[in-house]
């Protein structure tokens, strides 16, 4: 088993967990259907990584949508995008953060920022971290889940080696703008 895979497994084995720990009571206490899971708004991942960042989130977002920009430009200048569609990739870019985050290049956030990728990647694990930490906390403090839970499920958390800007199939990056 390779260690991408263990990591996949390990953080849908936490997800599992806070999704029926934290989403069946959080449901059943607000008359909800649907579950919690570790899904954080993209807004909110973004603010706090650029608190992790010690940048404006105006600058953060700044740098991700240029560098979505920019990779839409060279994709339009190679030929991989249709010109009809040129302008609406790029509307999409400046308006939706999600958007920009998937199209955008790591290396050229990181580049737009004047840091290095890995600086990039460690403050979005973290902000990744404690946004989840804190739903584990206020579903504690809500009576949702037990001390007991809630320290199960922080160990579990600890365990897993969460994903940096990119969080492509790990199913922890929420919507939002």
């Amino acid at each position: 088993m390779t260690d991408s895979f263990r990591r996949l497994a390990a953080l849908a084995a936490v997800s599992l967990v806070v999704s029926l720990a934290l989403g069946a009571t959080t449901a059943k206490a607000n008359g909800r259907e649907g579950g919690v899971g570790l899904r954080v708004s993209t807004s909110a991942l973004v603010t706090r990584a650029a608190q992790g960042l010690n940048v404006t989130r105006a600058r953060l977002v700044g740098a991700i949508t240029d560098a979505a920009i920019a990779r839409i430009n060279a994709a339009a200048a190679a030929g991989d995008i249709e010109a009809d569609n040129v302008d609406e990739y790029l509307e999409e870019a400046r308006e939706n953060l999600r958007f920009a985050i998937a199209v955008s290049r790591t290396r050229t956030v990181a580049t737009n920022l004047g840091i290095t990728v890995a600086r990039l990647n460690n403050a979005f694990r973290a902000a990744r971290k404690a946004l989840i930490l804190a739903r584990i906390n206020a579903a504690l403090a809500d009576g949702d889940i037990t001390a007991a839970q809630a320290a199960d499920l922080k160990e579990e958390l600890d365990d897993v080696d969460l994903p940096g800007y990119k969080s492509f199939g790990y199913g922890a990056h929420g919507h939002g703008r």
